[in-house]
């Protein structure tokens, strides 16, 4: 496996990630299990838009996995360098291909990258039902800080 800066051309790769992996694990699916289809777009067209511009903004700060030539998991990253705070992002990883390491692999690449910019402190963040990204995360030296509540009502 290797892992790499993002391509243009990986973009198609990360978005069938992004619609496959997050599953349960993003607000956008929660919300329509509770609403129904909001607007025209599916819970994972949402996901995959917002992560098509979020990574569009950042596309230095994406890294991939790739194995046999095809992209299998991804992350991104943003580092606040007057705080010296990095903030692990959207990531994911191919579910024909979870339980490799490959999740932990990327979120040590980061860290790594975020050691090597003088980064002092790491954040990530989750939902507490994504047992998965937890094991990751506490697998790679996060400790939990917080837990979020997520409120939503019908207008």
């Amino acid at each position: 496996m290797q892992i790499r800066k993002m391509k243009p051309e990986d973009m198609e790769w990360i978005i069938a990630i992004t619609e496959s992996a997050w599953n349960e694990n993003t607000l956008h699916k929660l919300l329509e299990d509770r609403y129904g289809l909001i607007g025209a777009k599916g819970w994972r067209q949402r996901k995959a838009d917002e992560v098509q511009v979020f990574f569009g903004r950042i596309p230095d700060n994406v890294i991939v996995a790739v194995e046999d030539g095809k992209v299998v998991g991804y992350a991104a990253f943003t580092i606040d360098a007057e705080d010296a705070v990095g903030n692990v992002q959207d990531n994911a990883v191919d579910p024909e291909y979870q339980g490799r390491g490959i999740g932990s692999a990327l979120n040590k690449w980061i860290l790594d990258h975020f050691r090597d910019e003088g980064v002092r402190i790491a954040r990530v963040g989750t939902l507490l039902h994504d047992k998965a990204a937890r094991r990751v995360y506490e697998k790679n030296g996060f400790e939990e800080l917080a837990r979020t509540i997520h409120y939503s009502m019908r207008l």
